[in-house]
């Protein structure tokens, strides 16, 4: 299945090109942006064009893959950041993930981008349980996912690498009905 584009009231959410190569290297070569991240910086344009032509190598939501989405300012064609998921192998779980730009940060899109995805895996895809992973010490990713309804599941200690160094690692969980719940609980509000 091929992915239309997903739309928000503010942004536009659509498969990376290599057009969008250039603004993913220089987003992820970024101190602030790569200081909770598994990437080096500086992060080359090769490495950037490696991964878009990864992510478009296979079809829309095949299980066992990741998907990576330019996140797009409608207004202003902007490139704001990205939004990626990865679906499990037996295609129920689907592991989600965020980066903005340093300069998009604090206009709620991430937020507002990773609940349209999530809408999408939800609905269209019939994910019934949704993951993240974050640094303990990433209090901007952990906000977002709290917004969204995420629940702290626990922590796994000294789990993840970056190169030479070790952190812990924050793992959270979301399943698809209580999506659904917040969804409605919050379009019914006034």
């Amino acid at each position: 299945m091929a992915l239309t584009p997903l739309t928000t009231e503010r942004l536009t959410l659509r498969p990376l090109t290599l057009d969008d190569a250039a603004d993913l290297a220089d987003r992820r070569s970024d101190p602030a942006t790569a200081e909770f991240q598994a990437w080096k910086i500086p992060y080359p344009l090769e490495r950037a064009v490696a991964l878009i032509e990864d992510v478009n190598g296979h079809p829309w939501a095949t299980p066992g893959t990741w998907h990576q989405l330019a996140v797009v300012e409608t207004a202003t064609a902007r490139t704001v950041g990205d939004v990626t998921f990865h679906l499990a192998d037996h295609g129920h779980t689907a592991e989600i993930g965020y980066t903005l730009h340093v300069w998009a940060r604090g206009r709620g899109f991430a937020t507002e981008a990773a609940a349209r995805l999530i809408d999408h895996l939800v609905a269209d895809i019939g994910v019934h349980r949704l993951e993240a992973s974050t640094h303990p010490d990433n209090a901007a990713s952990n906000r977002v996912l709290e917004r969204l309804g995420f629940t702290r599941e626990g922590t796994k200690r000294e789990s993840y690498w970056v190169g030479d160094v070790v952190t812990d690692d924050a793992m959270w969980g979301l399943l698809a009905r209580d999506w659904a719940q917040k969804r409605h609980s919050t379009v019914a509000k006034p």
